[in-house]
């Protein structure tokens, strides 16, 4: 458990300058990005109207975690095993007026990053939301169990917070918060009931 504090609270030193340039990334391509949503289908990616694009800022990179594959391969959790691995990918608020509209999803592509995709209206929503209930955490990323499609916030202060999709695959409604280790043996749980 020590190894995964250790590496969370370097996490936003190390992803500092990862983070900046993947914001300059996301500025860049912006443009050309809001460009490709179909005439009419603004709704769908969280604008009101087309306007809304030429007010459109970038914000804050999250980056997206996963479990490896040990946590799956592993019948019983290490307490002190750290499962949490970068994705490679991160998601980009794309705000207009303060309002987080969408995000822009941002990895690397033959040693390069690019915008590769535009999206997630409601994700985008769920983060603004935490952003302003949780202002006082700092920094934050995201962790998708892509095995369950559930989407977790993780904290620099060692803590998983579960968001919508989470929530409804975990039948947990409340804010409260989850040690690291708590939460994987809830989610070891859920998977192991979904092979059997």
């Amino acid at each position: 458990m020590k190894k995964i504090l250790l590496i969370l609270l370097c996490l936003p030193l190390i992803g500092f300058g990862q983070k900046n340039i993947v914001a300059k990334v996301a500025a860049k391509e912006l443009n050309d990005y809001l460009k490709k949503i179909p005439l009419g289908q603004e709704k769908m990616f969280g604008f009101n109207n087309r306007q809304e694009f030429s007010e459109a800022k970038i914000g804050i990179p999250y980056e997206v975690f996963t479990l490896d594959s040990r946590f799956f391969d592993n019948e019983k959790l290490e307490q002190s095993a750290n499962y949490i691995i970068s994705t490679g990918i991160f998601r980009v608020p794309i705000i207009v007026d303060s309002v987080y509209k969408s995000l822009l999803t941002v990895s690397k592509e033959n040693n390069q990053w690019h915008v590769v995709k535009i999206g997630a209206k409601g994700l985008a929503n769920e983060l603004e939301k935490f952003e302003k209930d949780y202002s006082s955490i700092g920094s934050f990323n995201i962790l998708r169990v892509f095995q369950i499609k559930s989407d977790f916030i993780l904290t620099s202060q060692n803590m998983i917070y579960p968001l919508t999709s989470a929530k409804k695959s975990f039948l947990i409604d409340s804010k409260d918060s989850y040690s690291i280790y708590n939460m994987l043996t809830l989610i070891k749980n859920k998977e192991f009931n979904y092979e059997k």
